[in-house]
């Protein structure tokens, strides 16, 4: 395939085929006659995903299904657990892909026991009736406990959540005091606080949440964390990449290598330095903690 026509398909993918900006590169002579091998470039083709597209991506719907049902799944097996149904029924629901032909099963067995309980009735079957009258007597023991409890649902969510939280802040902010900062001016806090605004700042503009997934910090997709966090260029970061470019790009960590009888410069306003050895108040430091104020309001 050429290379022209390859650049012109991902273009038209995008409505951006008659940009002139595009129109100027693929009417290059110089570019007219340059190929790219076939599986490669169907693989690239193929792989760039429109909207509409993904929409109608069976793979797609799969794994979007997979995230809306997988919760509705682990609650059938909750429920009959709770409800004593049995471990031969258990394992063919758990044998079962589909999600509602799990709900019909469960339906139909709950028929069942309702119907066994009121056959009993009345005919001196006392196993019968003291196995179908303890399920019913568990399961409103269950919602009575709930309307008792002083706590909602949704608040014993919420400070779980604010936990939670709190150990993700905590992780973040260990592995920034774990990084050596250019400007040795300021107070570790001070650089550390700053850091943590550039990556907020960061975050908040890509769009991207950080997550605690078991011992580890993950990026998510801030509109919706149930998905990874992708880059401009469609591809998954790690947080420690993430936040490694932002501060590489903000020129706060120090250079591996540098000379400590060097000038040490202010990154905040360069026109102030320090040279080592020199006495009293450090000049920088208080126009630092006023940028650090500056980004801080910003933010907010």
């Amino acid at each position: 395939m050429k290379l022209l026509d390859l650049i012109n398909s991902l273009a038209s993918k995008c409505g951006k085929q008659n940009e002139q900006a595009l129109i100027d590169i693929l009417s290059r002579a110089d570019l007219q006659n340059i190929d790219l091998a076939d599986d490669v470039a169907n693989a690239i083709n193929n792989n760039l995903l429109t909207v509409e597209a993904a929409k109608n991506n069976l793979a797609v719907k799969n794994h979007f299904n997979a995230l809306a049902l997988g919760s509705v799944d682990a609650e059938i097996l909750n429920t009959i657990k709770k409800l004593e149904l049995g471990d031969e029924f258990e394992t063919e629901i758990s044998g079962l892909k589909n999600t509602y032909e799990k709900q019909r099963k469960l339906a139909e067995k709950l028929k069942e026991s309702i119907d066994n309980l009121k056959a009993s009735q009345g005919k001196g079957d006392d196993k019968a009736i003291e196995k179908y009258t303890k399920q019913i007597n568990d399961l409103n023991a269950s919602i009575a406990k709930l309307k008792e409890s002083t706590v909602s649902k949704e608040e014993l969510e919420k400070v779980q959540k604010e936990k939670e939280n709190e150990v993700r802040d905590y992780m973040v902010h260990s592995k920034i005091a774990g990084l050596k900062f250019a400007n040795q001016n300021a107070d570790n806090d001070v650089n550390i606080e700053f850091a943590n605004v550039l990556l907020n700042k960061a975050l908040a503009k890509s769009k991207a949440v950080i997550s605690k997934e078991g011992n580890n910090l993950k990026l998510k997709n801030a509109d919706d964390p149930n998905l990874d966090f992708l880059n401009e260029q469609n591809k998954a970061i790690s947080f420690d990449d993430f936040m490694n470019k932002v501060f590489a790009d903000s020129k706060i960590l120090a250079v591996s290598g540098n000379n400590p009888n060097t000038p040490t410069y202010n990154l905040v306003n360069p026109i102030n330095q320090v040279i080592p050895g020199q006495t009293g108040q450090q000049p920088g430091v208080a126009e630092f903690q006023s940028s650090v104020q500056q980004a801080i309001n910003e933010l907010n």
